[in-house]
């Protein structure tokens, strides 16, 4: 299990991460969620002992990553900023870390393989395109077959065949026991992959919980709109409906549903044009939390 625990740094008078605590569960993939500038890479490389903490820490299994003896066996990472020598190949990329671990050639072709780049494992890694560099560094994170995987934007430059196999893999992993914690600025991306999500804003914990939960804050929502706007209006603030303008004098009524609001303007005599029920997307919600606003 990865905790981290009160975890803050500070870069002169800038605050990337500010008092930030959660867990990662094992057997399961979490989503590390937020804007760019949120603080996800930040928070990635203070876990890995890249950057010191001001104040904090992270643990897997109670122990810093600096305790751990041959810490990439155990923990497999690939950060969005990863560079490779464009000469070599993706499988000397691979060779070179090999004895380091203590596994074979074979295993450096099995990695290779699991992300879609066995048909390019002799190809200098000078001609890859930026999702075939991301891939390779998922590569190297597994040639170890760590317990944990910390990966920073995996799905950055794929296409969609790409997306999908990047899915297969990691939801193939974390059925294996593995703690995963991917980090994206998209929840889109990572919503058809994820069993978690931790969300922050501004180096700040905003929303910590299973995916299945966080769908539950997608309240309905119904565009409406009356003959008579400023009754509306007055109708809607009377009911003490969180409301936000639409097109032309309409409102976005959040809460109640579209049934309930055609009866109570039906009792109340107000006459409306347009009753369309709509539905709160993940991304609504996920931009809701992050932009400060909360939910409405």
């Amino acid at each position: 299990m990865i905790e981290v625990t009160n975890l803050t740094k500070r870069f002169g008078e800038l605050t990337a991460v500010d008092n930030l605590s959660f867990s990662v569960q094992p057997g399961r993939v979490t989503g590390f969620l937020g804007p760019n500038g949120a603080g996800k890479t930040t928070t990635l490389r203070m876990a890995l002992a890249l950057i010191k903490p001001t104040q904090g820490k992270v643990t897997f299994d109670g122990r810093p990553y600096t305790a751990i003896r041959q810490p990439a066996k155990q923990i497999g990472a690939a950060l969005e900023a990863a560079s490779f020598h464009p000469g070599r190949t993706a499988l000397d990329h691979l060779r070179a870390l090999a004895p380091e671990l203590g596994v074979s050639d074979k295993r450096c072709q099995e990695v290779l393989e699991l992300v879609g780049l066995k048909n390019d494992a002799k190809r200098r890694v000078g001609k890859f395109s930026l999702g075939m560099r991301g891939r390779l560094g998922v590569a190297m994170a597994l040639l170890g077959n760590p317990g944990t995987l910390l990966l920073d934007e995996p799905t950055n430059g794929l296409d969609p065949e790409g997306i999908s196999r990047m899915r297969t893999l990691l939801r193939t992993m974390a059925s294996q026991g593995r703690t995963i914690l991917i980090s994206s600025h998209l929840l889109a991306e990572v919503q058809n992959t994820v069993d978690d999500v931790v969300i922050i804003a501004k180096g700040r914990l905003v929303h910590h919980s299973s995916l299945a939960e966080l769908r539950q804050l997608a309240r309905p929502q119904t565009l409406v709109a009356a003959a008579d706007p400023t009754a509306l209006a007055r109708f809607a603030a009377a009911q003490g409906w969180p409301v936000s303008p639409a097109q032309e004098g309409a409102l976005m009524v959040s809460g109640p549903s579209a049934a309930e609001i055609g009866h109570l303007a039906f009792n109340a005599g107000l006459e409306l044009s347009q009753l369309a029920s709509q539905m709160a997307g993940l991304e609504q919600v996920f931009f809701q939390l992050t932009e400060g606003g909360g939910l409405r």
